[in-house]
């Protein structure tokens, strides 16, 4: 069943153009300006490697582009070695049982600078 999700560790930043604090969703103003976020981000597609043309899709509509992607895992395999929690399972039924082929799981985790 989630042999057609992936699981990847994205690095993001705003397109040219866009602040990249005003793409994220605060209660009230930020405390930061920030210039990225690392996410993970879920993929529904048969093959491993359509999912980074997926994401630069899914962020493009968001005013976002990849980075880096740091690692593209599968949810089956994850799931068999009990690499995920209930909560990213719960996301990822949701995936599956939409039209959407494209989900930032849980929350984006902003920077202000790089390392």
């Amino acid at each position: 069943m989630y042999k057609t999700v992936w699981l990847a560790l994205v690095e993001i930043e705003a397109k040219k153009g866009n602040k990249f604090h005003e793409l994220l969703d605060f209660e009230g103003e930020p405390n930061e300006q920030y210039i990225g976020a690392w996410g993970n981000i879920l993929v529904k597609c048969d093959r491993i490697n359509e999912v980074p043309d997926i994401i630069e899709k899914g962020l493009n509509e968001l005013g976002m582009t990849i980075l880096f992607i740091d690692k593209i895992e599968n949810l089956e395999s994850l799931k068999d070695v009990n690499g995920i929690t209930e909560d990213v399972i719960e996301e990822v039924d949701l995936l599956l049982n939409s039209h959407y082929i494209f989900r930032i799981s849980d929350k984006l985790f902003p920077y202000i600078d790089r390392i």
